[in-house]
């Protein structure tokens, strides 16, 4: 892409990965799940390292989509919510599926 910088590019890099989780948590919320951040990963196509490396590298699957779980939640778009037996998962805000919701029947 001649012509746009890097930041620019990381920017609409990082503006579709946001949609693409929010997407996939409004499509849970549908199904009534509390989804975690491995599943996004999955979920989204998101480069996913084997377990073979290490634990490092193990450790690391779920980085790209947690930071931006954190990111989306400090922006009051997705909070916490408990999955099965005691796991951390994530769900969309009340606001943020109605609007979502709204967008969907509108567009």
């Amino acid at each position: 892409m001649a012509g746009i910088r890097p930041k620019q590019l990381a920017r609409l890099g990082e503006f579709h990965l946001e949609e693409a989780i929010l997407d996939v948590l409004l499509e849970a919320a549908h199904e009534g799940e509390c989804v975690g951040a491995a599943e996004i990963s999955r979920r989204t196509g998101i480069f996913r390292e084997g377990g073979g490396g290490g634990g490092n590298i193990a450790a690391m699957n779920d980085a790209i989509v947690t930071g931006m779980l954190i990111k989306l939640f400090n922006a009051e778009k997705v909070e916490r919510c408990e999955q099965a037996p005691g796991r951390g998962g994530w769900k969309l805000t009340d606001a943020e599926f109605a609007r979502r919701r709204d967008d969907v029947r509108l567009g």
